[in-house]
Formats: C-alpha cells, structure tokens, sequence
C-alpha cells in the first residue's frame, strides 16, 4: 500500500463535507475503480455514496440506499455509472462475484462496496479505502481516513487548511 494517504484523516463536520469529500473522490474516479467502505452501523458509508452519486450525475442523493437485502444497486446514469454493493450479508468473496463485480467492473462502472473488509480478499491491489467513525457528539460528523495510491491523493487533498467542508491532516 502507497503511503501517500495512509494516516491522513478529514474531520467531516455534517453531510454537506461528506459528500464533498466523496465529490473530490469522484473527480479522479476512473471506470473500474472500487472504492471499499469501512465503518460502524451508521458511520456515513451510505452517506459517501450519495455524494459520490451525486458528484457523477448518478442519481439524486436522496435516492440512493444502501442495498443490504438486496447486495447491490446500479445507477446507470450520469458521467459513469455507479455499482454501490452492500457486503454486510456477503459470506464471502464468491457472493460479491456472483453479485457480477467483475462484470461490472470491466462494464466501466465505478464500484462503491459497504462493508468491504467482508469480501477483501476479492478486491484490487488499488482500492482506495474510505474508513468511517463519528466524530465526536456531532450528529451527521465523521472523521474519514483514506488509503491508497497516489492516483488518488489528488482528488482528496483540502483545498485549503480551514476548507468548511472537512479539514484534512498528515
């Protein structure tokens, strides 16, 4: 793993930073790129994927839920479409590829997976993990801690240190 995120945290005060966040995410996204989501029960996994649908013209955010029962949700629209899966109730990688993730993915769908420590093993070297916790006693705050690559340190780095959408740490 690249160390350029690695230990870079953004204190994301209420969903408008969330969805910045996952706004700067999307603006380097690539067809075929997965971005693996970790967190509690209510962390803002969802949340990062609404910003991210939004970003991409995928849909209106309040559209987009988490697809628990049902494993995945396509959003086709937009300047790429979006796979958003849910592998809360994934017993194993096998259920994420008969899910069709590798079909999707070679398809040019950016691939969103909640609860993806559960299916791991099946994802690329270059998943860019989004790690999610509430911040504090604010109650739409997280702090969000990235990891991977290079590729996608451009599309998270604050604008500036006080940006009112999340401030960013090294």
């Amino acid at each position: 793993m690249s160390s350029e995120l690695t230990g870079r945290a953004w204190e994301l005060h209420d969903v408008e930073a969330t969805h910045a966040l996952a706004a700067r995410v999307a603006a380097v996204r690539r067809g075929g790129d997965v971005i693996a989501l970790r967190g509690e029960l209510g962390a803002g996994k969802t949340e990062f994927v609404r910003g991210l649908a939004a970003a991409l013209g995928a849909g209106q955010a309040d559209v987009v839920c988490s697809p628990s029962y049902l494993l995945l949700n396509v959003y086709a629209e937009g300047s790429v479409p979006l796979a958003h899966f849910d592998a809360y109730f994934m017993s194993s990688s096998d259920d994420l590829e008969r899910a069709g993730f590798d079909e999707l993915r070679r398809a040019g769908h950016l691939v969103a997976i909640e609860w993806a420590e559960r299916v791991e093993d099946a994802l690329p070297d270059d998943t860019l993990w989004v790690d999610l916790r509430p911040l504090g006693d604010t109650p739409d705050g997280r702090r969000a801690e990235l990891s991977q690559g290079a590729r996608w340190s451009a599309a998270v780095q604050p604008e500036r240190a006080d940006d009112r959408h999340g401030e960013g740490r090294a």
